[in-house]
């Protein structure tokens, strides 16, 4: 995905070039990130946070201060060949710095934007959905309400013909009982076949999930803390695969 997405952005200076760091070029941009997102298949937010974790890796890299050994970890990055185009973007550190709160406010802004579109179409889907029977589930299966469904079948027969009605037999109760149990034993199984225990690694960051909606961060201190977060994981994957082993700055 990495070099694919190198590539895309590539052929789109409008997210990199500062020369179209003019707020009217925000849904141009918007639009692009979108389309490499569709293309991908992939969330537009995760593929923006992969790209801003491969360019600030390479930026770093570029701006590093004068004196320092080059024989680092990162030397033969194999993005680095890939990621050249961005050399005449990072000259002026400060410069650098502004972009990167723009950047970090229009993230947050189109964040919010598509969570609230997102919560809208839950509305309107919800409101035109058309009642239907629901679904027969384990978990809020109530045996009297499935019985009460027969009876309430059979009483629309009664109020339409009544004379059909006579001829019918009366359900058997105790056959519904037991076609109840077996098909709650049949959903039992299938569940637990399908029920695969969590790894070590998503217990700890489910964990560490839990401890940041607890902490109830703003929302412009939640995206810089994902944005640190993806950065950081990204890092230890390519350095890992690189075999080579690089200490994060902070």
């Amino acid at each position: 995905m990495e070099y694919q997405l190198i590539e895309y952005v590539k052929q789109n200076p409008v997210l990199y070039d500062r020369k179209y760091r003019s707020p009217q070029y925000r849904e141009e941009k918007i639009s692009k990130w979108n389309e490499i997102a569709k293309i991908l298949r992939q969330d537009p937010n995760l593929v923006r946070l992969k790209w801003k974790s491969l360019r600030d890796t390479y930026r770093r890299r570029l701006l590093r201060k004068e004196g320092e050994d080059d024989e680092t970890p990162t030397k033969n990055w194999k993005y680095n060949e890939h990621l050249i185009f961005l050399k005449d973007q990072y000259t002026d550190t400060a410069e650098v710095k502004m972009e990167d709160d723009e950047e970090l406010q229009l993230d947050l802004e189109e964040q919010l934007k598509e969570e609230f579109l997102h919560d809208e179409e839950d509305i309107v889907e919800e409101d035109h959905t058309i009642p239907n029977e629901p679904d027969f589930e384990v978990e809020n299966f109530n045996l009297n309400e499935y019985l009460k469904k027969f009876d309430v079948s059979n009483n629309n027969a009664n109020a339409t013909n009544v004379e059909e009605q006579t001829k019918k037999r009366r359900l058997d109760k105790d056959t519904i009982i037991s076609e109840a149990a077996q098909e709650m034993a049949s959903l039992l199984q299938c569940a637990k076949q399908h029920f695969i225990p969590p790894s070590a690694t998503q217990i700890f960051f489910n964990s560490l999930a839990l401890q940041v909606e607890e902490a109830n961060l703003p929302p412009i201190d939640l995206m810089r803390l994902q944005q640190r977060v993806l950065e950081a994981v990204t890092q230890e994957i390519v350095m890992s695969q690189d075999g080579a082993t690089y200490i994060i700055q902070t």
